[in-house]
């Protein structure tokens, strides 16, 4: 089982930097069969990240929805184990993270003993290497 969050999964639809590695992940995980798991909340906040294209870069609406209905024919399986809220709010607190919505990525794949694959910088400064299970894409060749 791989946990994805919202800042690798958008780039499976969105081409950017590092997207080129996440869907080469993308296609590994799903050729060895891998479950692919995330937050229920995963499929509002890559909806978020298509709705600040179209207002930063012109997307329009139905290249925007055109880019969700890619987004959500991926095999992702939204996931909520035992403990995870209150274990993302310990996280939260543990390393200091201002919301819980990036701890809640964390506390899945903690939970459920996989990796977390993201390309949030500011996750991973912030959880400064304690978590070896949380993987950045930028480390891959």
């Amino acid at each position: 089982m791989i946990c994805v969050d919202a800042s690798l999964a958008a780039k499976w639809i969105i081409a950017e930097e590092y997207s080129d590695r996440a869907l080469a992940l993308l296609a590994t995980w799903i050729a060895d069969g891998e479950r692919i798991c995330a937050p229920s909340f995963l499929t509002i906040e890559v909806t978020n990240i298509i709705r600040r294209r179209m207002l930063r870069e012109g997307v329009t609406l139905p290249q925007a929805q055109r880019l969700l209905r890619q987004f959500l024919a991926f095999p992702i399986t939204p996931v909520a184990p035992a403990g995870l809220y209150e274990r993302a709010l310990a996280l939260a607190e543990e390393h200091q993270l201002p919301a819980v919505y990036d701890a809640h990525y964390v506390a899945v794949a903690e939970l459920l003993e996989c990796e977390l694959w993201t390309n949030d910088r500011r996750l991973l400064r912030a959880l400064d290497g304690k978590l070896p299970f949380v993987k950045w894409i930028g480390d891959l060749p």
